[in-house]
Formats: structure tokens, C-alpha cells, sequence
């Protein structure tokens, strides 16, 4: 062929084999793709738990309402940030004269990232191809699931090897990069995922003898709600986050989670999750001698008021009122389609320094992947199991009660609502301390409810709003049809909630996988 254009040229506008891995910089630059699959979006998992609903009801997807259709689900988006790892991985060593720490991080950083996205395979749908090197199209087709019980080993051997060579911490140029912290809280969480109760005891207690980690606002000066706003990003309890900046590559949460000045529903916690939150004294509700059903809010661990937003309350210049009637628009029950289904709003993140009438969505709020409280509770947890009713456990978990004035449990004084005179005692208030903690954030709770094996229970149960009656009153407002509402009193509402059955504990090999390659089998069940 002839050309005005040297043929023999690599591509321009990209990276190809010819021309990368020549310098150190290639592979830094290689590894920095990774950063791209942090998670960000996962929040919006809280309604595949029963701790929320969609209020905006076209986005809620089928997991949330129980059906598990193969066609729904994909996995060529992880497999594509796992080969770009097993490239760094593969190709680093053409690199002349690289050696040393810094080539160690890179490394680390791959191994990081490659035992990252094979957790959530494994924990997502089970057994799964495990793929270490960088594929011909003619090796695909010998490609099968490998059991889960072999990718879990190397998982946590990759977890290993980045502990080993990842650094205790970066530059603050390097903001953000995974670190030899991460890569422990990550190996323990995967470890209490199968209830490898002291692996997950030993890598957690690893990351607290660090001395690089600390609760956000630990002793408690009222500072708790800034963990989920922009003026905390860079605290000492994010052990991982995703990075965003206003106007750059914003993400837009306080909009979809909740807008409350259109009244757009976003994700509507649960009658079950306003409850799981207990009295001031550390009672739960429904033992409690001071909680009182007409005032659920007053009297109450902080951490309601900062995770729901409820009838009475200002957001953004906006009093919500959710009462089901149309003076109550745009915030009110079924006044539109995108209205609370619940009667309760999503909070957590509606950062008071932006103004959504000018700003509108945006938001650079960086996404916290791991955060030091996800490692106290896993060292609690996994201590009582291995030990009941240890200090150790108590201590970890008190530390997290403690930054927000909550009483400690115990185990010395029965006549204390915090009492905890057994193993399971202690055990259920760790798990309601993980719901509490975490509520509506990173999906969290719905894999709680799978590793626990109550998910059934949970799910299958009818969701529930807030009370309310209405009653025929002279006071009414105009258009509501002589009728005012009277909250939390009368019948609760009532969802349809979700559905689970034993073998949803894994969900179904994407269908679009087994269609590419007849020699992947579909879990049981689907």
C-alpha cells in the first residue's frame, strides 16, 4: 500500500506493547488505571437490604424486589480491570532497571486490585474463572469456573503480597493510593466473609497497631455528621477512598439519594432501620423505658438524626412534610412518583455547605471504600466469636459507640440496658452496631444479611413505612379534602418488600458470560 502516512507507527492515541513498558513512569501510569474501579455508586445497594427502598421507583432494580435474572447481571467490566492488573503484573519486569521500592508499590497496587475485584466475584456469584496473566483470544475457550474455595486462597495470597510491599503511607501527592492499611482491612473483611474468625481478628488488629488510623471526631464533640461531608475528605478515618472534585469529575449523590427541595424520593430507609437504632440509653426500643412511639426521634442515638430525614425537619430551605395529602407536595407520601415511599428521607451525605438551588447535584464528596470503624467492628466481632464476651471485643466495639455519646455495652451490671451477659447477646448488638453504623452505606448491609444467613428472614418479611392515620378535621388545608394526618399513629405502611430463597446467596452467572462460552455453568437454583 502506498500512503502519505508512515504506516509502521503505534497508534497515536493509545498505549500499545511497542511503546509502553520502556520506564518506570509506563508502569506507574498503568497502575493508576486501576483507581477507576473503586466503587462510588454502591450506596444505592442499601434497597437490595431491608434498610431502604427507591422512592424514585424506575430505578429500582430487580435485586431489590427479589428477582434474580441471569440477563441482568455482568461481570466483563471486572474481568477488564483484572486483566489490566495481570498485565502490570506480567509485563513489569521488561522494564530495564526497575527494581526496588518503587517498583514494589507498583506491584502492590496490582495485587491490591486483582484480590479486590475477585472478592466481590467470589462473594457475588461464587465460583468464578480465576485468569492470572493476560489472555489470547485462543485461550478463551478453555475457560471454566474455578471453585471458590481456590480463588479465596489467592485472593488472600494476593492480599499478602501487597501487604508486604505497599507502603504504610504516601505523599500527599499521593492521595488516595491503596496503602498497606487498606490492604489488611480489605483481607480482613474478606476473611469475616467466611467466617475466618481469626484471620479476620489478626489482619484487623494489624491495621489498628499501625497507629495510621482514628475514629473521625473519636471523642465525641458533636462532629459526626461532617464524616459524610466534602470538609472531612482526607481524615484519618478513611483507610480507602475514590477521589472527586466539583466540576470535575463530581458524582452527583445528594441529588440522587435525596433532593429534598423536589421531593424526589432517592432511597427512603425502612421502618426496621428507624427502629434498629436504640434509645439514648443504649436500650433497644423495645425494651426501652424512655422512648416514646408518638416521638420517635427525641431521645434517641444521634445517629438516627444524621442518617434519616423526617417530617418537621429543614433541608436546603425546605421543611419536609411527608403527610399523604396534597398540601404535603412535593415531600409527601405518594403526592408524585418519585415521593418517600416510607415517609422518611435518606440523609446521610446532604452536605449543609451546598446549595442545590445554585450547585444543583454537584458534589466532590470522596467515596470511602474502607473506614477505620469497619475495622473496629470486624475485630469485635470476629474476637467474641473466637473468645465470647472478650474485653477486646467490648473495647473495639465501645470505641465506635463512644464517638457518637452512646453508652458502653457491658457485661458486669445486669440491670443496665447495655448488658450483654452472653456470646449471642453481645453478638446481635456487634451486628445491630454494623447496621447502625453503616446504614444506607456501600450496599454493606445486604452481604451482612447473607454472611449472617438471616437474609431470608429479613427479606422475605413485608417492608414497612411509618405510621400515620388521617381524620376529618376542621383544621384541614385546602384541596386535602377536610382530612388532616395524624404520624405515627394508626397502621404502618406497607411495602411489598423483597424475596429470597437459600441459593440466592450468590446470584446467577450472568447469562450474556454463558452465551459467550458454553463451557460456564449456571449456579443452582437459577
Amino acid at each position: 500500500m502506498n500512503s502519505c502516512v508512515d504506516l509502521d507507527r503505534f497508534p497515536l492515541e493509545e498505549l500499545s506493547d511497542g511503546s509502553f513498558w520502556k520506564t518506570p513512569q509506563d508502569a506507574e501510569m498503568a497502575v493508576s488505571e486501576l483507581y477507576n474501579s473503586l466503587p462510588y455508586w454502591d450506596v444505592d445497594d442499601a434497597i437490595n437490604s431491608d434498610d431502604a427502598v427507591h422512592g424514585i421507583k424506575w430505578a429500582a432494580g430487580n435485586v431489590s424486589k427479589g428477582i434474580y435474572d441471569p440477563q441482568d447481571f455482568g461481570w466483563s467490566g471486572t474481568y477488564a480491570t483484572i486483566r489490566q492488573a495481570n498485565v502490570v503484573l506480567t509485563k513489569i519486569d521488561e522494564i530495564p532497571g526497575y527494581d526496588g521500592d518503587e517498583k514494589n508499590e507498583v506491584l502492590g497496587q496490582a495485587h491490591f486490585f486483582r484480590a479486590f475485584h475477585y472478592f466481590d466475584l467470589i462473594r457475588s456469584f461464587g465460583d468464578v474463572p480465576y485468569i492470572d496473566r493476560p489472555l489470547e483470544l485462543s485461550d478463551q475457550e478453555a475457560i471454566t469456573r474455578t471453585p471458590r474455595e481456590e480463588v479465596y486462597e489467592k485472593v488472600m495470597a494476593d492480599f499478602d503480597k501487597a501487604i508486604a510491599y505497599l507502603p504504610v503511607s504516601w505523599p500527599s501527592s499521593d492521595y488516595g493510593r491503596v496503602t498497606k492499611g487498606a490492604a489488611l482491612a480489605m483481607k480482613a473483611r474478606a476473611a469475616l466473609y467466611y467466617s475466618e474468625w481469626n484471620v479476620a481478628a489478626e489482619s484487623a488488629k494489624k491495621v489498628m497497631d499501625l497507629n495510621e488510623y482514628a475514629l473521625y471526631d473519636k471523642d465525641n464533640t458533636g462532629k459526626y455528621e461532617e464524616l459524610f461531608w466534602e470538609k472531612a475528605d482526607g481524615n484519618d478515618e478513611f483507610i480507602l477512598v475514590r477521589e472527586f472534585k466539583v466540576s470535575e469529575n463530581s458524582w452527583y449523590l445528594i441529588g440522587w439519594e435525596a433532593f429534598p427541595t423536589k421531593g424526589w424520593g432517592g432511597i427512603n430507609p425502612t421502618q426496621s432501620l428507624v427502629d434498629a437504632f436504640e434509645d439514648k440509653d443504649g436500650a433497644p426500643i423495645s425494651d426501652s423505658e424512655i422512648f416514646d412511639e408518638k416521638n420517635p426521634f427525641e431521645n434517641r442515638d444521634p445517629r438516627l438524626e444524621i442518617n434519616v430525614l423526617h417530617d418537621g425537619e429543614e433541608m436546603y430551605g425546605t421543611t419536609i412534610k411527608v403527610a399523604p395529602l396534597k398540601s404535603s407536595y412535593p415531600t409527601g407520601i405518594a403526592t408524585h412518583g418519585d415521593a418517600t415511599a416510607t415517609g422518611y428521607y435518606q440523609q446521610k451525605w446532604l452536605d449543609p455547605s451546598i446549595d442545590p438551588q445554585t450547585t444543583g447535584w454537584d458534589m466532590g464528596k470522596d467515596a470511602a471504600v474502607i473506614r477505620y470503624a469497619e475495622v473496629l467492628l470486624t475485630y469485635a466481632e470476629a474476637k467474641n466469636e473466637i473468645s465470647p464476651l472478650a474485653k477486646e471485643a467490648f473495647d473495639a466495639v465501645n470505641a465506635v459507640r463512644k464517638r457518637v455519646g452512646m453508652p458502653a455495652l457491658q457485661d458486669t451490671d445486669p440491670g443496665k440496658p447495655t448488658y450483654c451477659g452472653t456470646q449471642d447477646a453481645l453478638r446481635r448488638r456487634i451486628r445491630n452496631e454494623w447496621r447502625v453504623e453503616f446504614a444506607l452505606e456501600g450496599g454493606k448491609r445486604q452481604w451482612d444479611l447473607r454472611r449472617w444467613g438471616i437474609a431470608g428472614d429479613m427479606l422475605n418479611a413485608p417492608f414497612l413505612g411509618l405510621k400515620y392515620r388521617l381524620e376529618e378535621s376542621p383544621d384541614a388545608l385546602e384541596g386535602d379534602g377536610g382530612k388532616i394526618a395524624i404520624l405515627y399513629e394508626g397502621e404502618n405502611i406497607r411495602l411489598n418488600g423483597s424475596h429470597y430463597e437459600n441459593h440466592n446467596y450468590v446470584y446467577p452467572v450472568p447469562q450474556t458470560e454463558i452465551d459467550l462460552n458454553p463451557n460456564l455453568t449456571q449456579n443452582p437454583g437459577y
